[in-house]
């Protein structure tokens, strides 16, 4: 599996969001995502990777729902890193 990348800013070529929602899942008109950003403060429930050049933290206890209409695909991440960012998603469900 690999995590699908957003932008929910009409310009520019940046992605800001990474989503966690299956991307079989498209009949849904919210698509659940975390933001993206180049310098977040990293945490346990935070994640830190390169892509396409760049340092990303991914907030994953920042998920929230967005409208699909409000997003542009940016492309995808790697499988390695797809799997490290839902490993850091499940530490904020129950055991």
């Amino acid at each position: 599996m690999r995590l699908e990348l957003f932008s929910s800013i009409r310009e520019g070529n940046r992605p800001n969001l990474v989503s966690l929602q299956n991307t079989k899942l498209s009949a849904l008109p919210t698509v659940l995502v975390c933001p993206l950003k180049e310098s977040m403060a990293v945490t346990p429930l935070r994640f830190r990777f390169s892509h396409s050049g760049r340092e990303w933290t991914v907030a994953c206890d920042l998920l929230r729902p967005i409208h699909r209409q409000a997003l542009r695909s940016m492309g995808q991440l790697d499988e390695k890193t797809s799997r490290e960012i839902l490993k850091v998603f499940l530490r904020l469900l129950p055991d």
